[in-house]
């Protein structure tokens, strides 16, 4: 074993930002800054088109991507977030260095790497070295492995949904581990072992992991991959980005043993106590010698887990969607959970058709959707300190009158979130009563529906007016069954039908809706109309995400406990982040050689 010295990080691997850019980084040189989107009737028209045809249709991804245009920009590098320890020379027994890739790549080039390897050459991860080894002690003892290379070790891991012996088999391979022992940092002849990675990852705190990643992200921002304002069609430049957020339910590595295992349940005996049995279940007593540390039902390498119903739909109904009961009798057709709960806030890029995860907390499975949605984004503003948001996507999770609140008064964004739905919404009487109907539309005193007349996005509020609807339609929207006809007979005198004002009635939507200062039905566009549709439609990223953990074998954690669990999350979020920019190099260079051999 020769151990290598590595220096202190040099400008030519990080990515150094001034003091006035920390909070919105920026390189101004990048082409990455000129990419255009198509138009809100070319976005509608192309929603039937798979992502990477759509990328096609867009005037400047081609170029933007090709090989030529990246190569002078390589290494992409990374930044170092603020506050952490600056790297201290030391030994190690191996050392990570970006290597520069080939100067020409060609379509038969392609064929022999995968989007991994793309990576490797794109970016240098040598910032991510003081990050992760803060792990260290100290300078005693004998040369560790580069941090580094054990980090990528475990995203080479993890894309490609192996286990430690399988990575190290990879590694030893005659074939293929000289080329990942190159690109990763490592010495062919001194390789870790299983317990090396195992330790590395545990002794690795979950907040430095999402330092890693919130590295990449700055760097993407940077480069302007990741948009920081708004790349809806028709939108400013000036105004923030779109995010699109979810939850994800992860079960845990281990199998559970009680569905009513709560914290209690780790207690010294005396204080412990029986959610099962308070609940009428057998439970246990916990007065055995295999119940003297914690209760011999529960999982001890998963405490922190929790089992949750989940019927597959986030409407209200008589019964909860989500609960952690076992008492109360399961809806058909839904699942069975026991583990936790990763939620992500995926920037939406409507340049390029894909979704950029940020990542969020990480929960018990019991934990409520909306209940991590406010300290997830409190969290997310102390993470990038210059992030705007001026749009927030969600599902009928989110439609919760404290998030909608947070959304409008804290963030000062689009509520485009699903509505959550009430009995009393189907309801003639009582939406003409209150003064808008079940999807929050608002409605004049006859029941006419008020038509949308535009979102003020200075002074946050929606007009609404009548236009005088009642005049060429004399049969209201909304009319009950049992109405009189004298009250009938009323909608003739309209006090709104003046010609010398054709907007008639009018209505305003700001946090609440007018009259009854309703939160669950406000929403800053009309609900079911054309942009709305567009826009709602951009939720699909948010499960994307979800899609993406799944296929990287993250939806079971491959890893007992919840730091470690969620560790994997952000690994993932990591992967889906990078390989977007590997996998639009790829489609920029089979497109244009395509486009050369057909002359299209």
């Amino acid at each position: 074993m020769s151990p290598f010295r590595i220096p202190a990080l040099s400008a030519e691997q990080a990515l150094v930002l001034p003091p006035e850019q920390r909070d919105r980084p920026c390189v101004p040189d990048s082409p990455f800054h000129d990419l255009l989107g198509l138009s809100r009737a070319e976005m509608a028209a192309s929603r039937g088109l798979e992502a990477p045809e759509r990328r096609l249709l867009t005037k400047r991804f081609v170029d933007t991507f090709q090989w030529t245009t990246v190569y002078p920009m390589l290494p992409l590098r990374l930044v170092v977030p603020p506050g952490v320890p600056s790297w201290r020379p030391r030994r190690c027994r191996s050392y990570y260095r970006w290597v520069a890739p080939e100067r020409r790549l060609t379509a038969e080039d392609l064929r022999g790497l995968d989007d991994f390897d793309l990576v490797l050459r794109l970016f240098d991860f040598s910032p991510w070295r003081p990050i992760l080894a803060q792990r260290f002690r100290s300078q005693l003892g004998p040369p560790p492995f580069d941090p580094v290379t054990i980090a990528l070790g475990a995203l080479l891991a993890r894309w490609k949904g192996w286990s430690w012996p399988t990575l190290l088999t990879e590694l030893h391979s005659g074939e293929r581990g000289e080329g990942y022992c190159l690109r990763l940092g490592f010495v062919p002849d001194d390789l870790p072992c299983e317990s090396t990675f195992r330790m590395a990852l545990h002794k690795t705190q979950a907040s430095w992991v999402q330092l890693c990643a919130d590295s990449l992200a700055l760097s993407l921002m940077a480069y302007g991959l990741i948009p920081t304002h708004s790349t809806f069609p028709g939108d400013p430049p000036q105004r923030g980005m779109s995010i699109a957020t979810d939850c994800q339910l992860v079960a845990a590595r281990s199998r559970m043993r009680c569905r009513h295992q709560n914290p209690k349940c780790f207690l010294p005996r005396p204080k412990r106590t029986c959610a099962a049995r308070e609940k009428g279940k057998e439970g246990c007593a916990c007065d055995s010698e295999a119940c003297a540390a914690y209760c011999q039902r529960v999982t001890p390498r998963d405490p922190d887990a929790a089992y949750v119903y989940y019927s597959g739909s986030n409407q209200p109904s008589p019964s909860q969607e989500e609960r952690s009961s076992s008492d109360a009798q399961p809806q058909k057709g839904g699942k069975h959970h026991f583990g936790y709960k990763s939620k992500a806030f995926n920037v939406v890029d409507d340049r390029l058709f894909t979704f950029w995860p940020l990542c969020g907390p990480f929960a018990p499975a019991n934990r409520n959707d909306h209940l991590l949605t406010r300290p997830g984004f409190r969290t997310l503003a102390r993470r990038f300190p210059g992030l705007r948001i001026a749009e927030v996507l969600g599902d009928a999770g989110e439609g919760f009158d404290e998030i909608l609140l947070f959304v409008y008064r804290n963030l000062h964004a689009l509520r485009t979130i699903r509505i959550r739905h009430h009995e009393c919404d189907k309801d003639a009487l009582t939406c003409l009563k209150r003064g808008y109907d079940g999807q929050g539309n608002p409605l004049c005193p006859h029941g006419y529906l008020l038509a949308f007349n535009g979102h003020d996005y200075q002074r946050q509020d929606s007009k609404w007016v009548c236009r005088q609807r009642c005049l060429p339609h004399p049969t209201p929207d909304l009319l009950p069954d049992d109405w009189t006809a004298e009250q009938r007979a009323a909608l003739s005198i309209c006090p709104y039908r003046d010609p010398a004002h054709p907007l008639g009635y009018t209505a305003i939507v700001n946090a609440t809706l007018p009259k009854d200062d309703d939160v669950r039905l406000a929403r800053d566009l009309k609900v079911g109309s054309p942009t709305w549709t567009l826009r709602i439609g951009r939720l699909s990223y948010a499960e994307s995400r979800n899609a993406n953990q799944t296929r990287r074998d993250l939806k079971r954690s491959p890893w007992f406990g919840k730091a470690d669990s969620a560790k994997a999350q952000y690994l993932g979020d990591i992967l889906s982040c990078a390989l977007n920019v590997a996998r639009f190099v790829r489609e920029a260079i089979l497109a244009a050689e395509h486009s050369a051999a057909t002359g299209v």
